[in-house]
């Protein structure tokens, strides 16, 4: 029998080097988190004809009895959550500084994400200049990098985590009151003249998450029993049927058109319930998952998504919206959404969407597998490169990637954006943490 590969960097040696005391849990959450989404993004994606191009719909607009069940599948709180964890061990280890762990996770997610634009401004100049509709190229370039205002958050949050995790060691759970409070006073904005001051729930609502996940790196979550955490479970569902039946909230987390206050476009209070409630149903979960994990096959599949999970989260829309894009130029005939045919084919467009999905990842995981600079950037110089990074990045997702000098796409507080400006705003941030490393190497710890 074969030997496996363990040479540095690959999967065996990965596994190989897991220490024993390692929370594998953690990693589980966010290796399915990633594929949770990409697998809800498949499968909620209906795309119908517009003249020679594509709209993209969501299915939940026609399926409101699926509504719910985005209070389990709308994953993002528990990535948060394993964040927090990851950011608490990070910022309690010996000798490193905030504005270490901040220039590293910065570092982690520029060089995967400057590729990836990189990668798709060109493609959408040259799909519009052999002759593709430039109606149906906007559609996808818009879809595709609609997965950015996730990478903002995070490393917004990561900008965050050094003040969080001061202030909930001196007072650990009070955040977890307070932070609730001012969603709820925010939520009120959506709708007004303030509404803008309403997108501060980005920070404030995923905070909470990561203020659980500082909970977790505590222990003070594994504390309580298994009881306890059914009561809270309980609770939380029993909360957001009066949040979203009798209550002002629609029952998605996922952000639909026509909605009057939105769970997503900005998080509202409601997605702190299905913190709490995704949170309690981990805690309950645990100790199986665990034993799970245990075994040496779901933690080897574990760690191989964990290992290519920015490339897997960067390209899986695209993925999909290739694999439709060319089956419509083919002239194949799109279903209409959410009819039996509809349904009967989703299978199929999950596979296909999966295998040219996996093709980008095998094509562009090395971009996540290089060893960024070893950043000696000071406090001021982090917060520069993150800032820089986290405008970059929500510009190119409102704007997509059509058309690089003109602005438009989706609208913020009533601004649109020049794609070109925020691929400028992240090779700015790139460069600033490559001139900072003078050539040493080093990777930023994943726990």
């Amino acid at each position: 029998m074969d030997r496996p590969d363990r040479r540095p960097g690959t999967l065996a040696a990965l596994v190989a080097a897991t220490p024993a005391g390692r929370d594998r849990l953690v990693d589980l959450i966010r290796a399915a988190s990633i594929v949770v989404v990409a697998l809800g993004h498949w499968t909620m994606a209906a795309l119908e004809p517009m003249g020679d191009s594509l709209r993209v719909r969501n299915i939940l607009e026609v399926t409101t009895w699926a509504h719910p069940l985005t209070w389990v599948l709308q994953v993002m709180p528990l990535f948060f959550f394993a964040a927090g964890f990851t950011n608490a061990l990070a910022l309690r280890r010996p000798g490193t500084s905030g504005s270490t762990v901040l220039a590293g996770r910065v570092a982690r997610v520029l060089t995967p994400t400057v590729v990836f634009v990189a990668v798709w401004l060109l493609l959408a100049w040259l799909l519009v200049a052999a002759g593709t509709s430039a109606a149906l190229v906007d559609s996808a370039a818009a879809a595709s990098a609609m997965p950015l205002w996730f990478l903002a958050v995070y490393l917004l949050l990561a900008m965050v985590a050094p003040v969080q995790h001061a202030a909930h060691q001196r007072s650990p759970w009070l955040l977890v009151g307070s932070l609730p409070l001012v969603a709820l006073v925010l939520d009120r904005l959506q709708g007004t003249g303030l509404s803008s001051w309403g997108l501060l729930n980005y920070v404030v609502v995923f905070a909470f998450c990561q203020e659980l996940g500082f909970l977790y790196a505590d222990g003070r979550l594994t504390r309580l029993g298994r009881r306890w955490w059914a009561l809270v479970a309980a609770g939380a569902v029993g909360l957001l049927w009066l949040l979203t039946g009798p209550g002002p909230y629609p029952a998605s987390m996922i952000g639909l058109p026509g909605e009057d206050v939105s769970n997503m476009f900005p998080p509202s209070v409601c997605v702190v319930v299905v913190a709490v409630l995704q949170v309690a149903l981990v805690m309950l979960a645990r100790p199986g998952l665990l034993r799970w994990l245990d075994r040496p096959h779901p933690w080897r599949a574990t760690v191989a998504v964990n290992s290519m999970v920015m490339t897997l989260f960067l390209w899986h829309i695209t993925g999909f919206v290739l694999a439709v894009g060319a089956a419509h130029l083919a002239g194949l005939r799109l279903p209409p959404i959410g009819s039996g045919r509809w349904w009967l084919e989703k299978p199929a467009w999950l596979v296909a969407g999966a295998v040219v999905t996996a093709a980008l990842v095998a094509a562009f995981r090395w971009a996540e597998a290089m060893r960024p600079p070893a950043v000696r950037l000071g406090p001021a110089g982090s917060v520069v490169a993150a800032l820089l990074a986290v405008s970059g990045l929500t510009m190119l997702a409102c704007a997509g990637f059509a058309e690089p000098f003109s602005p438009g796409g989706v609208a913020l507080a009533g601004v649109t954006f020049y794609p070109a400006v925020g691929a400028l705003l992240l090779v700015a941030a790139w460069l600033l943490l490559r001139w900072s490393g003078g050539g040493a190497h080093a990777r930023p710890s994943r726990h």
